[in-house]
This record gives C-alpha cells, structure tokens and sequence, in this order.
C-alpha cells in the first residue's frame, strides 16, 4: 500500500457534517484517529481531531470550522457549539477595531492579549461558552490563587475579562443570558504619596545626587547596571508635582504640547494627546513655569527643544520610549533609596506615580475652597478616584482650618431701581 492510500479516506467514513459547506470527517490507514477536511476558496484545511470516538470528531469539526471562518474574518460565531477561544478571539478582533478608533488604549490591547493566551484559553479554550458554570470560573480564579499568588486586584481583572467575553458571546447570540460570575473584594488602598517634610527630603537628595552614579544589583546581590542620576531626573520631579501628569505621558510629552500662559495668572497648559479617556487640557501650578523654562533653555543648548523634540529624554527619539521612562525611573528609585523613602508608612512601594498623588493631595490639602470636579478635571481622572484612591488619607485634622471656618453672613441690600424708559423716567 503506498503511503498516498494509507491517507486517503477509509471507503465507509467519509461524512459530511450537514450546514457546514464542505466539512467533513473521515479515517485513514494510517491514524486511528478522525480527521477533518473542509475546503475554502481553493485551500484545502486538513487537521487530526486526537479522538477515535465519532461524536467528538463531529463536535471538533464545528469547533474547527468556526476558527478557520473568524480567521478568514467571514463570520463571528453564532451557535451554541462556539467555544469560549473563538467568542474571546472574536472579542479580540472587535477590540483591534476599537483600538484603531482609539476608544481603547494600545496598553489594555496588549495586556487582554497576553492574558487570554497565558490563562483564559488554556483554561476555558476548548469548553462550549454556553457549558462554563460558575463553578468552573471559580476554580479557575481559586487555581490562580493559589500557583501564582495573584493579588485580589489581579484576580478582579480575570475575572472582569471573563464578563466581557461572556457580554460579547450574548450580544452576537451564542448564549441566551449570563452566568453568574464570582465576586471578589477589595478594599480601596490609599495611594503612596510625599508629604511635605517627605518631599523636602525628596528634592534635596535629587539635587545632592545630580552627577553621581550608582550601581544596581540584583536581589542576591548580583551588579546589574550603573545608574548616573541627572539633573533631568530633579526637573521631572519639580514639573510632575506641579503639573499632574502622569508617568506614562511624561513619555510623549512634546514641547509642542506645552504653552506657557501669562495673563491674569501664569502656568502652562498641556494638551498632550487623550489618556485614560480623558482628553481635557492640564493647567499647572505657577512655579511650574520656571521649571519648564529652564528645561527647554538647556535642551535648545543641547541641539533639541524643537516642538516636535520629546521634553523629557528626547535624545532617544520616538522608537525608544518605553526606554526613556525606564531610564527616568531608575534614577527615581535610586534616589528614593538613598532618601529612605522607598516606601511609605503602610509598606508601599513609592514610584514616579507618587508624584502625580502628592501633587493632588497637596492641593486637596492647601488649596482654599478647591472643589474636587474642578481637581479630577485638570488631573484627567475622575471625582470618583479622586475620594476613592488620592483622598483616602486625607482626614478632618489635616484640614481643621477649614473645617472650623465660618461663614460671614452678608448684609441684606435695598433693592436697587433700574428706570429704561423715557416715559417713567419724566
């Protein structure tokens, strides 16, 4: 027998799976196993369906058959033999739409990817979308519990994810209504921050660190990498406490994006490109200004400065980025240890995004008769993170001053008479 009729199919099982164009199931000599094979516009698709039990090999083939239409983007799926892989991949394809419309970020995109292929597909890939019971979703956030540890934040975004694959399969009608999901808890965790003894110390370890170089080890006290500290690193910390930027746009941030603004008051406006949904220009406090100014002075000396030049590391130019916030953050976190302010007084790890949560705390607490809409406007965040996260630690003592404050009450005017006619005024 020659090896092309050992794969041809046995006479007796070549069977065509009804509504599915072209596919079919068949056995050859040479596999104890079924096999599915459909055509589509002159490609032949052939694949093992790893089972000698018929039924299954048909369940297999549907499966098949829809990832090979979503591939072709043809057909989403709309049956309750989809799987839970094709309805999430079909989310995918939904959301790369949306990202190009930029109603999502670059960053959820890529992180909802890495996620589905890391945890969600190995776990739910090959299980009907209709067929996952709350039990199954709960063994799964309980397994990542217990291998990987995953704080309860973490599992809240698992899960969260799982609820919008299940939104999407109801809304393209695989499932007729949702499951229950689990639930998990979390308790709101105030966010690091500098208070202004902190940030004292803060400023001037930076200024006494500018021209030093220290070396990074690793946990077991392997040397990793010199880290020089720059003066560049002391002016991000003066122009993020009082601009409320947050690290990631500090990245791309251009100076065409920045207006220095003299009139009544003075400040600069940023108008860097929409982040987190909010896209509403950032107005500085006043000694922002003078920081900025002295920024670009010795950019333009260095050859850069230009409006489309980056105001921070704009040496490295728009493919290295990610790099050139690495880099401010090295230098942040060796500073931070050689001020002993690594952490805060609960145990968390400060970061550049301490800076972003002194700055709204500060004004939370030394602005006069600041409101919050006004606040969470300007810092492109909302009232809701503002109470939630930024104004947690705030308490009543912290501002006894207003909390005590009185009211004048306002003397009572006469009505004043206004004559606009010529008969009433004779």
């Amino acid at each position: 027998m020659t090896k092309q009729d050992r794969t041809a199919p046995k006479p007796g099982t070549l069977t065509k799976i009804p509504g599915y164009n072209t596919l079919t199931i068949y056995q050859m000599e040479a596999s104890p196993f079924w096999y599915v094979r459909m055509y589509e516009e002159g490609k032949i698709y052939r694949r093992s369906t790893k089972t000698t039990h018929k039924q299954e090999a048909v369940r297999f083939a549907k499966k098949y058959f829809g990832e090979v239409q979503l591939l072709k983007m043809k057909m989403l799926p709309a049956n309750r033999e989809s799987s839970f892989e094709l309805v999430a991949r079909s989310l995918q394809q939904d959301n790369k739409a949306r990202l190009v419309r930029a109603e999502i970020s670059h960053t959820k995109f890529n992180y909802d990817a890495a996620r589905l292929e890391k945890d969600l597909i190995p776990a739910f890939g090959n299980m009907r979308l209709g067929d996952i019971t709350y039990a199954d979703m709960s063994a799964y956030v309980s397994k990542l519990r217990e291998d990987r540890n995953l704080a309860k934040s973490s599992l809240k975004v698992h899960v969260s994810h799982l609820k919008t694959v299940f939104k999407h399969g109801h809304r393209i009608g695989v499932i007729a209504s949702l499951p229950a999901f689990p639930t998990i808890k979390t308790e709101d965790i105030a966010r690091p921050w500098f208070n202004s003894k902190q940030y004292d110390t803060l400023q001037r370890t930076a200024r006494r660190c500018i021209g030093k170089s220290f070396k990074q080890k690793t946990q077991k006290g392997v040397p990793l990498r010199n880290i020089p500290v720059t003066q560049e690193l002391y002016d991000l910390i003066l122009f993020m406490t009082n601009t409320f930027i947050r690290p990631t746009d500090i990245k791309v941030l251009k100076h065409k994006d920045v207006a220095v603004v003299r009139k009544d008051a003075t400040y600069l406006r940023l108008t860097h490109a929409k982040t987190k949904g909010h896209s509403n220009p950032m107005i500085s406090l006043p000694s922002a200004v003078n920081t900025y100014e002295k920024i670009k002075a010795r950019q333009v000396a260095e050859g850069y400065g230009k409006p489309d030049d980056y105001v921070f590391q704009p040496e490295r130019g728009e493919k290295q980025r990610d790099y050139a916030l690495r880099s401010l953050q090295r230098q942040f976190e060796q500073v931070l240890i050689e001020a002993g302010l690594r952490t805060d007084e609960h145990g968390q790890t400060r970061s550049l995004y301490s800076l972003r949560h002194t700055s709204i705390m500060l004004r939370l607490l030394n602005a006069k008769n600041l409101d919050t809409l006004t606040l969470a406007r300007n810092a492109r965040t909302s009232v809701e993170m503002i109470d939630r996260f930024y104004a947690k630690p705030l308490t009543a003592e912290m501002n006894v001053d207003l909390l005590h404050s009185v009211r004048r009450p306002r003397k009572a005017k006469e009505p004043k008479i206004v004559i606009d006619d010529e008969e009433d005024a004779a």
